[in-house]
């Protein structure tokens, strides 16, 4: 018991430690600093290379470091809306979660299609001396990458060995 409370123990203070850090990341303070440090490098390397007024010249890319910092947060955003859903295969998920009840039966009920057509799939080359990715496609009425994913999957459970490495002429030989 005492195990567990100390690893809680651990990960509370993990935790502020991250808190800490996201709030330095996003205070206007860094900010500030990053763009005078920006300024003055830019200052400098201008004025090293003879650049006439070169500090009136490092206003520009240190304005546009500037609103570029302060856009992130909406990009990311816009990022996360998207690729949170795409995380967990599901169309209507939390954001930042995971998958409610009614996504975990989808994901389940995928899995399920998969081992399905993994065993069709396993069935089928047992007669074959070779097979195309084309024939998976037209086999199972799957995408080209679902079909390669389903060829690689074979081919690291020691079924198949695939001969090529790009374009119309790969195939996996049949390992007997």
């Amino acid at each position: 018991m005492d195990n567990l409370e100390q690893k809680i123990q651990q990960i509370e203070e993990r935790n502020k430690r991250v808190e800490v850090d996201k709030a330095w990341e996003t205070s206007w303070m860094r900010r500030i600093l990053l763009t005078v440090f920006t300024y003055l490098a830019i200052g400098v390397y201008l004025w090293a290379i003879e650049v006439n007024r070169p500090w009136l010249n490092a206003i520009v890319p240190a304005v546009a470091f500037m609103l570029s910092t302060l856009t992130m947060p909406f990009f990311k955003k816009l990022w996360l809306k998207r690729n949170v859903k795409i995380l967990y295969h599901t169309s209507n998920s939390v954001e930042g979660g995971p998958p409610q009840e009614e996504e975990r039966g989808l994901i389940e009920e995928k899995e399920s299609v998969k081992k399905e057509n993994l065993e069709k799939l396993r069935d089928f080359i047992k007669d074959k001396e070779r097979i195309k990715n084309n024939e998976v496609e037209e086999l199972l009425g799957v995408s080209d990458a679902t079909a390669t994913r389903y060829l690689d999957e074979l081919e690291n459970e020691g079924l198949l060995e695939q001969v090529g490495k790009i374009g119309q002429d790969v195939f996996y030989k049949v390992k007997q």
